[in-house]
């Protein structure tokens, strides 16, 4: 008997011995029946198991402290209990079975006559449990009896469970208002006791003693810490944090806090970007930027861009998109720039923000910052993106069967229309014939560390995306380089950037698109022998397939950027600092149309090609010198410095046809006939420019609370004329933090209140060099002496007082946040008035040499109200939810386009094209909005089916009973005046949700597939599905029928991540995983593919009949950081 219970006792106590007397009390409770009999029970069973597995029962055996770290671990939770409580406890390495938290902890403590209680969704107290009795135990095979230390065992005596505290303090958390505030976490500093207050801002906690310090903390409060100094009451009263008041925004030559910007600023930070397929920086802010409008304008081609808008037009003629500056070089270009090295992306939207950049500030400014390397450790991080896509929405074609149910109905109602109808036999869906399932995916691969003197951070991006059209696809890498040294005790600081990239195209020709529409289902794609269906003299009539196969288009280039930048601190406060850098972007296109496809076969010419080359250099100095003091309660920085760029742009164009081969493609264009015969073309080009700017910003403030800011720029371009060259760019605004004052405590909530106001003078001079001048231009020939000699003629008249734009513009906005930052906004109102309009006038020949000449006549206004608003409606430990709105409201007027030499009162731009009247689709005028659509105004159809339109001749104001031109009208207007962005992201424990949608409202549409497929009598071609429900029966004219209410949201993105913690793993650090839908769904009245188009230039709001198809993208990501 003494050498199986000696087996047992080693069997239960392995390792962890103990007390070998404790086994004694132990065994006596059990001889003398003192525990309940299915305790006994299952005491024997697991000295059973000990005896029959000695060495397997000790290592199944864990502390329940470690049992709990693992719990918390799995959920994100907290645990408090006295640290006596579960001295010497141990239970069995397995975790209960179930994935309900309360259910695991349930099994875990009832055997051991613990108990626990929920504070909130992530704080739980362990403590005894109130039974009396022990509890049953053979349903919980998570438990194992154990031997300890200090007279404990897993049975807790009864008297120990129920000693009596040391020592409990309770009271009271309030804001800085007197408001209570529940959910703040106490916790007794350095330990893991603790617990938080309840609804009425109310908390108790059991201490080991009166010693030691409270930490109170709650998101959006600071933290505050309070010494117990063996004090049973102890209530305070939280700050609101307004920390995030002080996070550094990026300005011009400089940085600020938010606390202290005077101007419209708005900063993104990467938390905030937009995720998934993202390859243009501008993808990340879309939606996400209250006056900013990111707009693709080519649908889901992997080869187009974007348009980027900021608070609207500021001219008609010359360049609308913002200046970009990167890391300090405006003009920087973003497409050699990965989106995960962008550290964050700040934008000066008003003139006085914006101002200190010139002649280029007039459209904003967009201040891109990229990340550097963090002394220390190597850090690697690696993020990969799969991805598809599906067309988002399609034109309804007539189907085969459809085609041929027309062509029978027509042979009693139309039989001329009918008799030009075939029939092929086949059922060809034309636009699966030309799409396919695309499969792409990026990659970017980086690695940052440093040591005490030197940091960096290196980076590869690499991109291979297909379209969904067939052969569009886009092949493209970006390395870059950032380094940092410091040097002579840290105040000489040096930095290096360097960045190269490649890419390869393959851009695809639209008409495709439109071929699909008006190709005859009924036809094959291939001939019987296996080349394209085609007919040879049909006007524009080509096999889509054919379309986009047998035609190469490579467009293929590098971009290569250098930088180096020098700091030295000349004393504490006096900082001079210098920045070079150099672009150059290289660019090779490619063109082959082979002997066979149908143009060729045409036009009885056998092979075209063409090669496009392009050069693009940019040199870039800066200098600044800045100056900062502080003393009592005054704050003054001053930056002074000088800025020159040089722009150089070269390139050629050559053109051959019938070559004798199509072997070669474009690789051997000196082949062609052409050449010889003297009808290739031909052309080169060369332009130059030069930009010199000197420049001041001074920024004060007043004990923190009284801001003020001013700044000029004194600019010169080579682009103007003689007389124009320099101009002079004065801003100035300033602000008050009401918070500071006394009186805002009687405002309630408000937790900060900042008015800001501001006027600012900016420049535009996006027009190409030489427009002041006298350009002499290819010209026709003369035939002198027996041969034909080439000729030079003007292709510009001169004008000396050419100069820039400049915009004249007044912004005010409030800036506030409610007690503990939940809520905060921003509302901006503005007013610019763009003066000077650089714009082509008509003008007499003679005298002057050519018939248009550019000058600075007319004026522009454009007003807007922004509003942003951030709210939190719950942030816990394990959940949060924040909702980022932002919206904006614009409208603008031409005030004027004449003055005493030049004058006019409006102009007609745009063209639909034949058939139909070839004639304007959009008309600007003095004292009219820009963007309005042009046209008849649609009335009915008579009994015929033939158009009704309104016979009003607007100068005339009467009816004459013809309907021409002069009946034309406002129908619309392509620019909308009602934006608006709204993000909703939800995180739980280690999952995250963000839904991002945005809408354009306010606008109208022309709809050209329409016009040039919704109409019966285009048959025998394939016709749109809705010609049939209208009873039209006339040739295609441009009206009012034709357009349509553009306002739209569209859900742009939904991502679904699961964030991996890795805290077990020393040399992983983080990783990531998550789904990603973008274009996900569309709202909208407009009976188009997307009603999103560009909303800049002159002609906004057509839709065209060539686009390539907009596509919503499915991507699977993941993210990992070693």
């Amino acid at each position: 008997m003494s050498s199986s219970l000696t087996s047992s006792r080693r069997s239960l106590v392995g390792r962890r011995t103990g007390p070998q007397w404790l086994l004694v009390p132990l065994l006596a409770l059990l001889i003398a029946g003192l525990l309940p009999a299915p305790v006994r029970a299952q005491f024997l069973a697991s000295r059973h198991t000990a005896l029959a597995q000695p060495e397997r029962a000790v290592q199944q055996q864990q502390t329940l402290k470690r049992t709990l770290l693992e719990l918390e671990t799995a959920h994100r939770v907290h645990f408090v209990y006295e640290a006596a409580l579960l001295e010497d406890v141990y239970v069995s390495r397995e975790l209960p079975t179930s994935d309900d938290l309360e259910k695991q902890l349930t099994e875990l403590l009832l055997p051991l006559k613990l108990a626990f209680k929920r504070i909130n969704a992530h704080l739980y107290v362990i403590r005894p449990a109130e039974e009396t009795l022990l509890p049953r135990l053979e349903h919980s095979p998570f438990y194992t009896p154990v031997a300890t230390r200090k007279a404990r065992t897993a049975f807790p005596i009864r008297a120990e469970l129920h000693r009596p505290r040391a020592f409990v303090v309770s009271g009271q958390v309030v804001d800085d208002l007197g408001e209570t505030l529940p959910g703040v976490s106490v916790v007794l500093k350095g330990t893991t006791v603790g617990t938080s207050t309840d609804i009425e801002g109310k908390y108790t906690l059991s201490l080991p003693s009166g010693n030691g310090t409270l930490v109170f903390s709650s998101v959006g409060f600071l933290p505050q810490e309070v010494a117990i100094n063996n004090q049973t009451q102890i209530s305070v009263t939280l700050e609101t944090d307004t920390r995030s008041l002080d996070e550094v925004v990026v300005i011009g030559y400089g940085t600020s806090t938010k606390r202290e910007l005077t101007g419209a600023v708005a900063s993104v930070k990467p938390e905030e970007f937009n995720p998934g397929p993202v390859t243009d920086a501008m993808q990340l802010v879309q939606g996400k930027v209250a006056g900013l409008s990111v707009t693709r304008t080519n649908g889901g081609d992997p080869t187009g861009g974007f348009e980027v808008r900021l608070r609207g037009a500021s001219s008609i003629s010359a360049d609308q998109a913002p200046l970009v500056v990167v890391d300090g070089i405006p003009g920087g270009n973003l497409a050699t720039i990965a989106p995960e090295d962008i550290e964050s992306i700040d934008i000066l939207k008003d003139g006085s923000a914006a101002a200190i950049y010139g002649t280029r500030g007039t459209n904003g400014v967009i201040l891109v910052t990229t990340k550097k390397g963090k002394k220390g450790s190597t850090q690697v991080d690696y993020s990969s993106r799969f991805f598809t896509e599906s067309t988002l929405r399609k034109v309804e074609v007539l189907s085969a069967d459809e085609y041929r149910e027309i062509k029978r109905r027509y042979e009693t109602t139309h039989p001329d229309v009918a008799a030009s109808m075939t029939d092929y036999g086949q059922n060809t869906d034309w636009y699966d014939e030309i799409t396919r399932t695309p499969f792409s995916h990026i990659q970017n691969l980086s690695l940052s560390g440093g040591a005490e003197n030197t940091s960096y951070r290196m980076s590869f991006f690499y991109v291979d995306q297909e379209g969904v059209l067939l052969n569009s696809k886009n092949r493209e890498y970006r390395v870059n380089l950032n380094l940092n040294q410091d040097a002579l005790n840290d105040r000489l600081h040096f930095n290096v950037q360097l960045g190269l990239a490649n890419y390869n195209r393959n851009p695809v020709d639209y008409n495709a698109v439109r071929q699909v529409i008006q190709r005859n289902p009924t036809e094959p794609v291939y001939n019987e022998d296996g080349s394209l269906t085609e007919y040879i003299g049909a006007w524009q009539y080509d096999n889509p397939v054919g379309v986009l196969t047998e035609r190469t288009r490579d467009d293929g280039g590098t971009r290569i950027y250098g930088n180096l930048g020098a700091n030295f601190d000349i004393t504490k406060s006096l900082q001079v600092g210098v920045l070079g850098g150099i672009q150059a972007n290289r660019q090779l296109n490619g063109y082959y149309q082979p002997s066979y496809s149908l143009p060729q076969e045409t036009a009885g010419s056998s092979g075209q090609a063409s090669r496009y080359a392009e050069v693009r250099n940019v040199q870039t100095l800066e200098t600044t010198l800045r100056w900062d003091r502080q003393w009592t309660n005054h704050n003054l920085n001053m930056v002074a410095g000088y800025s020159f760029q040089e722009f150089t742009n070269e390139g050629f164009e050559a053109q051959n046809t019938n070559f004798l081969s199509d072997m070669l493609g474009y690789n051997d264009l000196g082949s062609g006939t052409w050449l010889q015969d003297g009808r290739a073309s031909m052309s080169s080009f060369k332009d130059n420019s030069r930009l010199v700017g000197f420049f001041g910003r001074l920024a004060y403030n007043f004990q923190g609370k009284y801001f003020l800011s001013a700044s000029i720029r004194r600019e010169g371009s080579t682009k103007f004329g003689a007389n124009n060259k320099w101009g002079t760019f004065p801003a100035l605004s300033g602000a008050w933090d009401l918070t500071k004052e006394g009186f805002m405590s009687s405002l309630g909530r408000l937790s900060f209140l900042k008015l800001r106001a501001g006027y600012g003078v900016t420049g535009n001079q996006g027009l190409p060099p030489y427009l002041s001048l006298t350009r002499l231009g290819q010209g026709g020939y003369f035939f002198y002496q027996g041969q034909f000699i080439p000729s030079v003629q003007p292709i510009s008249n001169p004008n000396p007082n050419l100069k820039w734009e400049t915009k004249h513009e007044w912004n005010v906005g409030i800036d506030w946040a409610l007690t503990g930052n939940r809520v905060s906004g921003t509302v901006d109102a503005y007013v610019r008035d763009t003066r000077d309009l650089l714009h082509e006038y008509d003008v007499p020949v003679p005298p002057n040499l050519f018939p248009t000449t550019w000058s600075n006549v007319g004026s522009l206004r454009n007003s807007g109200i922004e509003f942003t608003l951030n709210v939190t409606p719950v942030q816990k430990a394990d959940f949060t939810w924040d909702i980022a709105f932002n919206a904006d409201y614009r409208w603008n007027k031409l005030l004027s386009l004449s003055n005493e030499y030049y004058k006019l009162e409006y102009r007609n731009v745009g063209d639909i094209g034949s058939p139909g009247i070839s004639a304007w689709t959009h008309q600007y005028r003095e004292g009219a909005p820009l963007g309005i659509i042009h046209g008849l105004v649609y009335e009915g159809l008579d009994e015929n089916g033939e158009w009704i339109f309104r016979d009003y001749n607007p100068r005339t104001g009467e009816a004459d009973g013809i309907i021409d031109i002069n009946d034309r009208a406002d129908i619309g207007n392509g620019i909308p005046d009602f934006y608006a962005g709204l993000t909703n992201t939800f995180k739980y424990k280690q999952w995250d949700l963000s839904v991002m949608a945005r809408g354009m409202f306010g606008h109208q549409i022309i709809n050209a597939k329409r016009i040039w497929h919704e109409n019966p009598k285009f048959l025998p071609r394939n016709i749109m599905k809705s010609a049939m429900d209208t009873p039209l029966w006339d040739d295609p004219e441009f009206s009012s029928y034709y357009v349509e209410d553009g306002d739209f949201v569209k859900i742009d993105n939904i991502t679904l991540g699961y964030n991996f913690p890795f805290r077990n793993i020393a040399w992983l650090k983080n990783g990531r995983l998550y789904a990603t839908v973008t274009n996900a769904f569309l709202f909208t009245g407009y009976s188009g593919v997307d009603p999103e188009l560009a909303i800049g230039g002159l002609e906004p709001g057509h839709d065209n009949r060539f686009d390539y198809p907009s596509t919503r993208t499915y991507t699977l990501g993941f993210n990992v950081s070693f």
